[in-house]
């Protein structure tokens, strides 16, 4: 691939995508959810994950039932950190991972995610050796192409405290904006969705479904669905989506 956008790609285009990552039962709701504004999603599945009660998870045939409408993508098989495990566990979780879901949906997963998004250069290699076109780290803040198999995001469903500097550059350091943004993760949302709308870029939303519900925050993930969904203009991918419009890293904001 070339080092400039997609063939017929303008410098200024609007891409929206979301993610949700482990594989919660939760994610049926969210599902709907993202149905009711017309959103793709790409759905992270640990197929075993160790984080999660039997009952809680996603299961083979909700899996399924998710793929007749969205993108599945692969979270390992126990969703372990990666840099724990030698390279040998480590590559025996990608690919098991894979190959439970692929067989779970009867189609091809080309997209993974990082659990926890720990990972190192190695473990790069052995997602690009498994056949993964797509990888997701939760590097927050970006609106830029990236790497494929290190793509980043714009904002998490969820207010982490450890954000508030990021959060102050992103209102250009007005401190009544970026203090109730710093506690209201809807707002930072929209604000950063805005400003993709004015420049260009990606707008990566992601989360976990058992986190909104554990923090009450459906009415919030509406409010922010509903601002960033059915914009004229904007194509809305799914993650494994991204490479092929786009092609290899390129700022597209100005």
């Amino acid at each position: 691939m070339s080092n400039q956008p997609g063939d017929g790609v303008a410098r200024d285009a609007v891409f929206v995508t979301t993610s949700w990552d482990d594989g919660h039962v939760l994610d049926h709701k969210l599902a709907n959810l993202l149905e009711s504004y017309d959103l793709p999603g790409t759905f992270y599945v640990a197929t075993r994950n160790v984080e999660l009660r039997p009952r809680d998870r996603v299961g083979p045939y909700g899996t399924r039932s998710l793929a007749e409408r969205f993108e599945i993508g692969a979270h390992t098989r126990l969703h372990l950190r990666l840099p724990t495990l030698s390279l040998a566990a480590a590559r025996q979780e990608i690919v098991s991972g894979k190959a439970e879901l692929e067989d779970a949906i009867g189609g091809e997963v080309r997209s993974f995610c990082y659990p926890g998004g720990s990972y190192l250069a190695a473990h790069v290699n052995l997602v690009r050796d498994a056949g993964f076109a797509v990888a997701r780290t939760i590097k927050r803040y970006s609106t830029v192409a990236s790497p494929p198999l290190e793509m980043p995001t714009t904002v998490n469903a969820y207010n982490h405290l450890v954000d508030g500097s990021a959060v102050l550059r992103t209102y250009a350091y007005r401190l009544r904006p970026a203090f109730r943004a710093f506690w209201n993760w809807d707002l930072l949302a929209a604000e950063l969705f805005d400003q993709v709308l004015a420049t260009g870029g990606v707008f990566h939303l992601w989360g976990h479904s058992c986190e909104v519900a554990a923090r009450r925050d459906w009415d919030r993930l509406k409010r922010a669905f509903a601002h960033i969904s059915r914009r004229r203009g904007v194509s809305y991918v799914k993650n494994g989506e991204l490479p092929n419009i786009i092609g290899d890293p390129v700022r597209l904001a100005p």
